[in-house]
């Protein structure tokens, strides 16, 4: 028994264009510091966030319904959520922190400080942050019809190792951050503090396919980002054992110049990864281009066994990327980072 999923956790834009991004640039510009630094902060986010997943998941209540990370339109603004616990008696928001160390958070100050291999990083308040998702989700459940559920928020600390300080010894922070082991005891106070059903199954079964409808992930040019141009990036379809590019088209298979390893869907990755990085649509002729092949009933038949989803007839027709859930999730990297760390420009 443990609580229902609605939405499992997803990689982020960020975090698949990044991926990305490793397989198809160029070997000499793969050392760029930058692009490592902001793909190991995106990553660490993901791996804490996961952390707390499965801590939750051990959870024994099946009443709840856990949505593992959504970002929803307050108009103008946006805002995301990293867990949200629903029920059917109270609402609880989980802002999850991934950072080890020593965190020391000042309730004077309205600040957490990281120390940690001899630096000292500030935050931002990670207990405003939290409040701050609760005061958007409000308005946002009463642009809804829901006006009556109350709202909890808890700053989760992903890593046991990670100590704690409250520097003022406030009561009420202890409450506030939480250790991802303590998770099960704090959802259960915060349960005794809402023992009454508020919606009924009707409106919580509504308020699940809203969120469903509503959620819109961010999308990053990371390109942009870092300067990144098509000089930058390999042209068709890297072989995924030696490296060497492009593979070519031996009728329904793609077969490297170099290893003559085969692999028949070596495009699948490409094209998912155009659209990570580079606009979420894609045409006949940008396939031909991408793939270096020089057929348009090739490139035809590729995309339309891949099941993307199509728009307009003949040459205005445009091919068009699948929710970020159908991404594939697993990391595929042309290189081990560890040894890849350097102050490198991209001119």
């Amino acid at each position: 028994m443990s609580p229902t999923v609605l939405k499992p956790r997803c990689k982020s834009h960020a975090l698949l264009a990044y991926e990305a991004l490793f397989r198809q640039v160029l070997p000499q510009y793969r050392k760029h510091e930058s692009i490592i630094s902001e793909y190991r902060k995106e990553k660490a986010g993901y791996d804490g966030e996961r952390n707390v997943d499965y801590k939750l998941s051990t959870y024994p209540r099946k009443d709840f319904l856990v949505v593992q990370g959504i970002r929803l339109k307050n108009p103008p603004f946006y805002f995301q959520i990293d867990t949200l616990i629903l029920t059917r008696r109270f609402i609880c928001i989980l802002e999850i922190k991934n950072q080890k160390g020593t965190l020391k958070y000042d309730a004077n100050l309205k600040q957490m400080v990281q120390e940690i291999d001899g630096k000292v990083i500030s935050y931002k308040d990670p207990i405003l942050q939290a409040e701050a998702q609760k005061t958007h989700l409000r308005e946002w459940l009463a642009m809804h019809g829901i006006f009556n559920v109350p709202i909890e928020a808890l700053v989760v600390i992903a890593y046991p190792s990670t100590i704690i300080e409250n520097v003022q010894g406030d009561p009420g922070v202890y409450n506030q951050i939480i250790h991802r082991e303590g998770l099960h005891q704090h959802l259960e106070r915060v349960g005794r503090n809402h023992p009454n059903h508020l919606l009924t199954n009707a409106q919580l079964k509504k308020l699940c396919r809203v969120l469903a409808d509503e959620d819109t992930p961010l999308q990053t040019d990371i390109l942009e980002k870092h300067g990144v141009s098509g000089r930058h990036l390999i042209r068709g379809i890297p072989c995924s054992k030696c490296h060497t590019y492009p593979m070519k088209r031996l009728y329904k298979n793609w077969q490297c110049q170099k290893c003559l390893a085969t692999k028949p869907k070596a495009h699948e990755r490409v094209i998912l990864d155009h659209f990570l990085l580079h606009q979420p649509t894609v045409t006949n002729q940008e396939c031909r281009n991408l793939l270096q092949i020089d057929s348009p009933r090739t490139a035809y038949n590729i995309m339309n066994t891949m099941g993307l989803h199509k728009s307009g007839k003949n040459s205005a027709r445009v091919y068009h990327a699948p929710p970020l859930s159908e991404f594939p999730q697993d990391s595929s990297f042309p290189f081990n980072l560890q040894n890849h760390i350097a102050k490198q420009s991209l001119d």
